[in-house]
Order: C-alpha cells, then sequence, then structure tokens
C-alpha cells in the first residue's frame, strides 16, 4: 500500500521493483526472478471497497501477464 502516492507514482515505484527483481543476481544459481505487478489506486470519495481495489490490482497483474510477463 502506498497512501498519498498518485498512479503514475505508484507505476513508476512498480517498475523500479520489477527491474530490480530481474537484475538481481539470483539467491540459487540458475534461478532468474521476473514479476508482473499489478496497481489499482482508490481516492478519498470513491466508495470504500477494499474487496474492489485487491480485484482491480489483481486484474491489472494478470492483464501485465497477458501482455508478456515480467511486466508492470
Amino acid at each position: 500500500l502506498l497512501p498519498d502516492t498518485p498512479a503514475t507514482s505508484a507505476l513508476l515505484l512498480a517498475e523500479r521493483v520489477r527491474v530490480r527483481l530481474a537484475e538481481a543476481p539470483p539467491a540459487v544459481p540458475g534461478l532468474h526472478v521476473t514479476a508482473s505487478i499489478g496497481v489499482a489506486t482508490w481516492s478519498p470519495g470513491q466508495e470504500p471497497a477494499l474487496q474492489r481495489l485487491l480485484q482491480q490490482a489483481d486484474e491489472a497483474m494478470y492483464e501485465a501477464k497477458r501482455q508478456g510477463r515480467n511486466r508492470t
């Protein structure tokens, strides 16, 4: 969770995390770690539905995977 973070900043942070994971030396020889990350946002004034926010993040992650994995 990134309180008080605009969607564009959240996407940039998610991309940095993805790149760092992909570039990190493997803890196990031959193991290469990648990540597909989804970002969802909630703003004050919107209905506070945690379940809906989690669903949106999940959908965004699967969309990233459909675009070729190791994506934000």
